[in-house]
């Protein structure tokens, strides 16, 4: 299922990237793919990475 919201609608796949479900090759193709809010989604992951 978050593949399919990953591949066909584009203003979810920020949503996504907060999913704990969401594996690497998944927040890999939502990186190259893009869509609204994607750049600031991944920034806020990686940044709650740092912290840990």
């Amino acid at each position: 299922m978050l593949w399919h919201i990953a591949q066909h609608a584009p203003e979810l796949r920020r949503w996504l990237i907060a999913n704990p479900r969401a594996d690497a090759a998944l927040l890999e193709f939502i990186s190259q793919a893009g869509g609204p809010g994607v750049k600031r989604a991944l920034a806020v992951l990686l940044e709650s990475m740092e912290e840990e």
